[in-house]
């Protein structure tokens, strides 16, 4: 699978990691292992509920996630998240 980034997904993700910039590894990481094997169990991956029922999100640490649509063959990122935030 090829993974895609949104560009709201990018902002967000260049705020947390200027918080935290430990997160970076970690969520590089996860990222490389979601683009070659999306059921590797370290992801935690899962579907969403509610309004976010179209998406998936895997786990990066404590509660933040990654959240993702799957199109085709390809991964667009969309949100990087707290749990409690969907």
């Amino acid at each position: 699978m090829k993974l895609t980034y949104s560009n709201y997904f990018q902002k967000r993700l260049k705020k947390r990691i200027a918080k935290n910039p430990q997160l970076k590894t970690k969520i590089s990481k996860q990222l490389k292992i979601l683009e070659y094997d999306p059921n590797y169990p370290s992801l935690k991956i899962h579907k969403l509920k509610g309004k976010h029922a179209t998406e998936h999100a895997i786990w990066i640490k404590k509660n933040l996630r990654i959240t993702f649509i799957i199109i085709n063959d390809n991964i667009l990122l969309t949100d990087i998240i707290t749990h409690d935030e969907y």
